[in-house]
């Protein structure tokens, strides 16, 4: 009898403690939050993402890859492709040229936290 008790105890025990449990926050949530306020409170970080594009080809053809992939963006650019003839340099004039490509590829990297460091340390901040 008094093993059951102890097991009805123990069974309440621990449904009560996992009832407790804390709602988790995702890292991703948090950081994708934190770009967002920094991108309000900077409202040079365009400004400096644009600088950052044009310095550096390691940015340049990750955004392009990004363009590509992105339904919204992939026809455009293609086009754009066509015209410059592999000319990355180019491909960026033209890309910052187009306000839809141009506000694209910045709020990609505004909006991913491994390419907005990556910008800012090209223009040196």
């Amino acid at each position: 009898m008094k093993r059951v008790v102890l097991l009805i105890v123990a069974v309440i025990f621990s449904v009560s403690i996992s009832a407790q449990t804390l709602p988790s926050v995702k890292t991703e949530d948090v950081t994708k939050a934190g770009m967002a306020v920094a991108a309000e409170q900077n409202p040079e970080l365009e400004k400096q993402i644009t600088e950052a594009l044009m310095k550096d080809e390691g940015l340049q053809k990750d955004t392009v890859a990004y363009l590509k992939e992105n339904p919204d963006t992939a026809n455009a650019l293609t086009e754009i492709i066509g015209q410059n003839k592999d000319s990355l340099s180019g491909i960026m004039k033209a890309v910052m040229g187009d306000s839809k490509l141009s506000t694209a590829a910045i709020d990609w990297i505004a909006n991913n936290p491994e390419m907005l460091s990556k910008a800012m340390k090209i223009i040196g901040m």
